[in-house]
């Protein structure tokens, strides 16, 4: 089911919710009455401690229910249940382990043992049921039922098209998130505790209630709460007042222009104050912009009604906040002066750092959107009474199916947080106000808070999955980079590179319009560690770990081809275009014999411009070091069965066998004047950096006529040796290398790829070594590679 785009009108009859007469032929002892948002929000705090638990399967009974309340206690139950001693805590989680097989029994034996079904989704699958489903379970005398029926005769909507006799619910695990849809549209509920409640029903999340219109005093009073506990009692915030102004800012003091107000585009000349950030999408359409052109009309004065609705708000935002200048990269910046944004973009990481707020419009796509996202569907609260049961209870509707936990989802929610460009606004920013389609959300370096007050519930995404992880983007481990390093000195090269080898892999699932800015779009960033660690940037590597900076990999599928123009060297992730991320095999070393740090003789960079942590014009390396030329084997089609489509691999024969007994692999032997690298035994992983073009990527000895295995020459460099902590297994990483020729400074060699080869234990490995590696591995040499 995919999610439902609401209409303006079909928003405005959501809103009027009032009782639905559902099945007039039951009478309930179950009262819901409504009550308003003022009245929810003016209740006294009160913690969960100390709100009175009510555990409604016990007080209601779930006595003859014919869908699965019994079950849904049973779970509650047991997860509720304390523990004291480690035994009781393993015993808990194996019974909660017991009840989700049971539960996967049970849906297999329903589904006919589908297998296509992953036992993970079903682990937490509930049971579908109508409303005459439920009906039927109130009859045999449910209670719970009887409550749940209520919740859904206050909740469901009166609106045209809704076919009532057709509905499906399913609850969505165990958390009140209940899924409505029927043949035209998915839609959610998810019940909550309003804050303040004296009595909560246990197993119902805690949060605030939301108007979902951020543009009202009480979110923007809100708001500068936020903002001033931080500057007051954050120490590692700081203040962000009184600091160097950046080249240009946007005057946001009111100035008379005939028929409207606007803004007015200054010159600092150096001079000190405060200042707003703004973090924005600027989407595909035609966006007002500061050129050679417009730069004089600019200074005079900018209306309002000439801003697109982001940057208006943005505006707003800084008014409020009794600030007077605010900074936007597309008015701040003279667009087609490439000296002008060569020298101001190597600045972002100072104008982000020192900015006193980024005001991030994260679920606008474009700069239409807006700061402010008014929801037309407010929460919706009501107190329950009936059968003993007096407590309040809130709904918040939700599109699809509440919880944002895919990535598309994620995407669509979020849109600016998937551009790469936005990454290091978010992780230089002392503190940012993240404008989304239903709350203002805040975080800074000591801290993150919301209107709603839980992280656990939409709007928010789900924990713990990737659109979790993705909303996060490290911002708390580049929190522990100032932290750790804050000291000068208080860092080693190998924590710069776990943490810079996290940054790479968030930074490179982010989507870029221009594949050139791969690297002045992460320029703050590295210019932020660089001033911390004093450590030298090249092209995307740090000098003191330059070696194991190397082992990075791209995530399969390898997609698209070696980049048509140069932007950075073969040996750098920048290199590379794919719509997948870079991944960093971590070289986590209980003990190692080879490293290949110490045979770097010389890494040149020249920068592209100004800005040394941005584009590159050229780069390279010199080592010494030896290289061991094997063959390449382009696989034909007769070797690649279904056991092993791989299409290139470095081995000979023998491997092939391992893999698919039955075939005769086309040969490698000496006699053809070509040996395939021999293994005996090693397991071999083979990571290309790009989707090779036989054509124009290598030299093939042989003929291509589909029907056999083709081969060029390549190079194996050593780079280290590694045991892992948990067993015995030895990892030797390779580059693989091809030979470039020059017409300026003669042969020179290309990384293609990365390889690494499992031993079972480090007799295993030195015999391969002696036996084999040895015997074929050229004179140490000095080698150029670009």
């Amino acid at each position: 089911m995919g999610v439902h785009a609401y209409t303006h009108q079909e928003a405005e009859a959501f809103e009027r919710f009032k009782p639905c007469i559902l099945i007039n032929t039951f009478h309930s002892k179950m009262k819901l009455t409504p009550i308003t948002l003022e009245e929810v929000a003016a209740l006294m705090p009160v913690t969960q401690d100390e709100a009175e638990h009510i555990y409604i399967f016990d007080q209601l009974g779930t006595q003859g229910c014919l869908l699965d309340c019994g079950a849904w206690k049973i779970r509650q139950d047991v997860a509720g249940r304390r523990t004291t001693t480690p035994a009781e805590k393993r015993q808990k989680r194996k019974d909660i382990k017991k009840l989700g097989k049971s539960s996967i029994l049970k849906q297999r034996q329903t589904l006919k043992n589908d297998t296509r079904v992953a036992n993970s989704s079903l682990k937490f699958k509930r049971e579908a049921f109508r409303l005459n489903d439920l009906k039927h379970s109130v009859e045999n005398g449910c209670g719970c039922c009887e409550f749940f029926l209520a919740l859904l005769n206050t909740l469901l909507p009166t609106r045209e098209n809704l076919d009532v006799d057709h509905l499906v619910f399913e609850w969505i695990r165990y958390g009140f998130l209940l899924k409505v849809q029927d043949k035209q549209r998915t839609f959610s509920f998810q019940f909550f505790s309003p804050s303040g409640a004296k009595s909560v029903i246990h197993g119902l999340k805690s949060a605030k209630v939301l108007t979902n219109d951020t543009s009202t005093s009480t979110s923007l009073k809100l708001a500068q709460s936020w903002i001033q506990e931080c500057e007051t009692a954050h120490g590692q915030c700081g203040s962000g007042r009184d600091v160097s102004l950046p080249k240009r800012c946007l005057d946001v003091t009111p100035i008379s222009i005939p028929d409207s107000s606007g803004v007015q585009l200054v010159e600092t000349h150096g001079k000190t104050g405060t200042y707003v950030c703004l973090s924005h999408c600027w989407g595909k359409d035609k966006l007002i912009t500061t050129t050679s052109q417009t730069i004089a009309t600019h200074f005079n004065k900018i209306p309002l009604t000439a801003l697109p609705k982001t940057f208006r708000d943005a505006v707003t935002l800084t008014k409020n906040l009794g600030l007077r200048y605010l900074w936007i990269d597309s008015l701040c910046i003279i667009q087609d002066s490439t000296e002008d944004w060569q020298i101001e973009s190597s600045k972002m990481a100072d104008i982000y750092h020192d900015s006193f707020l980024t005001i991030a419009a994260i679920s606008s796509p474009d700069s239409r959107g807006g700061c402010f996202c008014p929801e037309k569907l407010s929460d919706t609260c009501f107190r329950a009474q009936g059968d003993g049961l007096d407590t309040l209870i809130a709904a918040r509707y939700c599109n699809g199916e509440g919880a944002v936990s895919d990535l598309q989802t994620f995407m669509e929610a979020f849109p600016a947080l998937t551009r790469a460009w936005i990454y290091q606004e978010r992780m230089l920013s002392r503190r940012i106000l993240y404008c989304t389609y239903r709350e203002f959300q805040f975080e800074c370096r000591q801290n993150e808070t919301c209107e709603c007050g839980s992280r656990f519930m939409p709007p928010h995404p789900e924990p713990g999955t990737p659109a979790s992880k993705a909303m996060m983007q490290g911002k708390d481990q580049y929190g522990e980079l100032e932290k750790l390093y804050g000291v000068k000195g208080k860092y080693s090269a190998k924590q710069l590179c776990q943490h810079w080898q996290k940054t790479v892999m968030q930074y490179t699932k982010l989507r870029i319009t221009y594949s050139s800015d791969k690297l002045p779009a992460l320029s703050g960033c590295a210019k932020d560690i660089g001033r911390i660690t004093g450590d030298e940037f090249l092209a995307g590597l740090w000098r003191e770990s330059f070696a194991e900076g190397l082992l990075w990999v791209v995530n399969v599928p390898v997609d698209q081809p070696r980049a048509s123009v140069w932007r950075a060297p073969s040996w750098s992730w920048a290199s590379i275009d794919s719509t997948m991320c870079i991944d960093y095999i971590y070289a986590m070393r209980t003990r190692h014999r080879q490293d290949f740090q110490d045979k770097i003789k010389e890494v040149e960079c020249v920068p592209d411009g100004v800005d040394k942590t941005g584009a590159v014009k050229s780069a390279h390396i010199r080592t010494r070091a030896s290289i061991c030329p094997v063959y390449l084997r382009r696989v034909c089609r007769r070797c690649m069965t279904s056991r092993s489509r791989i299409p290139y691999v470095i081995e000979n024969d023998q491997w092939m066998r391992t893999r698919s007994p039955k075939i005769t692999p086309c040969p490698v032997t000496p006699g053809n004047g070509i040996r395939g690298l021999v293994l005996k035994g090693a397991e071999p992983s083979f990571f290309p950096d790009y989707k090779y073009d036989d054509r124009v990527d290598f030299e093939f000895l042989d003929r291509n006529d589909g029907f056999t295995c083709r081969h060029a020459r390549v190079f194996l460099l050593h780079l280290y040796d590694n045991q892992s902590f948990a067993t015995e297994v030895i990892t030797d990483y390779f580059l693989v290398l091809k030979k470039v020729v020059e017409a300026s400074s003669g042969s020179s060699f290309e990384r293609v790829a990365l390889i690494t080869i499992a031993f079972k234990d480090w007799a295993a490995r030195d015999y391969w070594f002696q036996n084999e590696y040895d015997l074929i591995v050229e004179q140490e040499t000095t080698l150029k590679i670009t």
